[in-house]
C-alpha cells in the first residue's frame, strides 16, 4: 500500500509542476501544454495509481487558479481515458506485458492505443493535445523509462511477468559460480556480447561481496533484464545497508571496483522497506 500512495503522489506531483504554469498564466486553453502527455505514459506503467495521481495533480493545479468545475471535470476524464486505456489495451494485447517500444508492433500498438483513448476525450482540440503531445513527448519518456532507466512497472497479478535471469547469492564461491553460468546461457540466447555480460557479471559480483561483508548470512536474490541497457535488482533483508555507500575507512584498492560500477552505470539506485533492500543498477 505504501507503494501505490508513493506512486501517486509523485505522479500527481509530475502532473503538477507542468500544469501549474499553464493554469496561472491563462496565455493558453486549459487543456494545453506538455503535462498532456502524462496519463498516456504514467498510465501505461502504472495503471490506475497513475491515473489517480495524475487526475488529483490536475484537480490541485485548475481549482485554485481557474475553478471552472466542468472544465476541470473534462479534463480528469481524458486522463482516464488516455491512462486507462493505454494500460488495459496494453496488457491485453501484448505477449511478453513489458512496456516497452523495441519493435514496429509495439509502436504500432502504442499509437493506436493512443488514438483510441483520445477519442474519446471527445472535442477535436483536446483530442488533438492529447495525441500530439503523446506522440512527441510521450514516445521519447516511453522508451527512456523502458530501455534506459527500466522503471518498475505495474503489472496485472493476472499475468506472468519473469526477468530474464533470476537466482539467488550465497556467501560462498560456488554460489557466484553458479550465477555466472546463468547470466551467460541467459544472456546468450539474447544475443547479447561477451563483454556486455562480463560487465553485469562483475557489478554483481562487487556488490555481493560489498552486501555479505555488511550481513554475512544475507542470501541475495538477484533478477536481471537484458535490453538496450542490463538492469539488475539485488533484494537482501536484514538491517538497512547501502553498498553504494563508501566507508572512509575502507582502502582505495577495495572500493575501486564500486567506483568504476557508479561511474559506468545509467542507473544505481538503493531502497530500503520494511526490512527488504533492493539495490537497482542499470548498466
Amino acid at each position: 500500500m505504501r507503494e501505490r500512495v508513493k506512486l501517486i503522489v509523485i505522479c500527481a506531483l509530475a502532473y503538477l509542476l507542468m500544469d501549474a504554469p499553464v493554469q496561472m498564466t491563462q496565455i493558453l486553453p486549459s487543456y494545453a501544454g506538455i503535462k498532456n502527455f502524462l496519463p498516456s505514459v504514467l498510465g501505461l506503467f502504472f495503471g490506475a495509481w497513475g491515473v489517480i495521481g495524475c487526475v488529483i495533480g490536475c484537480v490541485v493545479s485548475a481549482c485554485p487558479v481557474n475553478p471552472d468545475i466542468p472544465a476541470v471535470l473534462h479534463e480528469c476524464w481524458c486522463i482516464i481515458a488516455t491512462g486507462l486505456v493505454m494500460f488495459i489495451g496494453w496488457h491485453l494485447t501484448s505477449k511478453s506485458h513489458r512496456p516497452s517500444l523495441k519493435t514496429w508492433p509495439d509502436y504500432a500498438r502504442y499509437i493506436l492505443l493512443l488514438a483510441g483513448g483520445c477519442a474519446l476525450c471527445g472535442k477535436a482540440p483536446v483530442s488533438a493535445a492529447y495525441f500530439l503531445t503523446g506522440l512527441t513527448i510521450g514516445i521519447p519518456v516511453t522508451i527512456l523509462f523502458s530501455s534506459l532507466l527500466y522503471i518498475e512497472p505495474v503489472i496485472p497479478k493476472r499475468y506472468t511477468y519473469f526477468p530474464d535471469a533470476e537466482f539467488c547469492l550465497l556467501p560462498n564461491a560456488e554460489s557466484i559460480e553458479g550465477a555466472n553460468e546463468i547470466l551467460e546461457m541467459s544472456a546468450m540466447k539474447r544475443g547479447v556480447k561477451m563483454k556486455r555480460i562480463l560487465e553485469i557479471q562483475s557489478c554483481i559480483e562487487e556488490l555481493a561481496i560489498r552486501i555479505q561483508k555488511a550481513h554475512p548470512d544475507a542470501k541475495i536474490s538477484v533478477s536481471v533484464m537484458f535490453g538496450e541497457a542490463i538492469s539488475a535488482r539485488l533484494h537482501y533483508g536484514g538491517k538497512k545497508y547501502n553498498p553504494f555507500i563508501l566507508d572512509k575507512n575502507e582502502d582505495e584498492i577495495d572500493i575501486m571496483s564500486l567506483k568504476i560500477i557508479k561511474h559506468r552505470a545509467i542507473r544505481a539506485s538503493f531502497t530500503y522497506s520494511d526490512g527488504e533492500n533492493l539495490v537497482h543498477v542499470v548498466v
